[in-house]
């Protein structure tokens, strides 16, 4: 990259990146020079046309493609996690896990909500979560923790603060956004933070769901 002859102002942009903040007391501040990719040393053959023309490349991170790189705080979360600490919900949700044979199953079906909703306060409360959310069990015995770490809806508390904290200080759509102690005391220190329903199948009945089976 170093070596074209181009403007590499073009691929610089005002508001659109921003660096990491570990506390409250950190400026928000840009990151400096070019909008790219860590690590990116080439350019491809229709961004070089467009910057050699003079063109800022239109899927060039900085038209406001850029996202950033993923912190540690966003990865690794569960499904239910993910929605512990998602600030927009447009659905319900049905989660059924099937248990048999030593393996899990889960299917999930999704009820569009005719409103989208917005929260102002994460993470959701039971009463909020129970609203959007339900968990049916599947199976000839009562589900154990075991069952639980294996399914999506296994949530862990500290992970969803991490994840609150950091979106607090370096997204902005939740720099408003307040956290609930009340909400994350309620959430187990690992486990399902909603109702289960155990729904018990006989011996020799099928705990397969219907609606997760290929049609032939």
């Amino acid at each position: 990259m170093t070596a074209l002859d181009v403007d590499w102002s073009l691929l610089q942009a005002k508001d659109v990146t921003r660096k990491e903040r570990l506390s409250s007391d950190d400026p928000v501040s840009e990151l400096d020079g070019p909008v790219l990719a860590k690590g990116c040393d080439q350019v491809c053959t229709e961004c070089e046309a467009k910057l050699v023309t003079g063109a800022t490349p239109t899927h060039s991170l900085a038209n406001n493609l850029w996202i950033g790189e993923l912190p540690w705080q966003l990865k690794g979360h569960t499904w239910a996690e993910k929605m512990m600490i998602a600030k927009v919900r447009h659905n319900r949700c049905v989660v059924r896990v099937a248990s048999g044979r030593g393996k899990l199953v889960a299917n999930a079906i999704m009820f569009a909500t005719p409103i989208r909703k917005v929260y102002n306060v994460l993470p959701l409360s039971c009463d909020e979560l129970s609203e959007v959310l339900a968990f049916v069990f599947l199976g000839s015995a009562k589900p154990t923790g075991e069952d639980f770490v294996r399914t999506p809806m296994f949530v862990r508390r500290q992970r969803v603060k991490d994840a609150l904290d950091w979106l607090k200080l370096n997204h902005r759509d939740y720099h408003t956004l307040e956290t609930s102690d009340a909400n994350l005391i309620d959430l187990p220190e690992e486990g399902i933070p909603c109702g289960v329903e155990w729904k018990k199948t006989e011996e020799g009945e099928s705990n397969l769901v219907p609606e997760a089976m290929s049609v032939d």
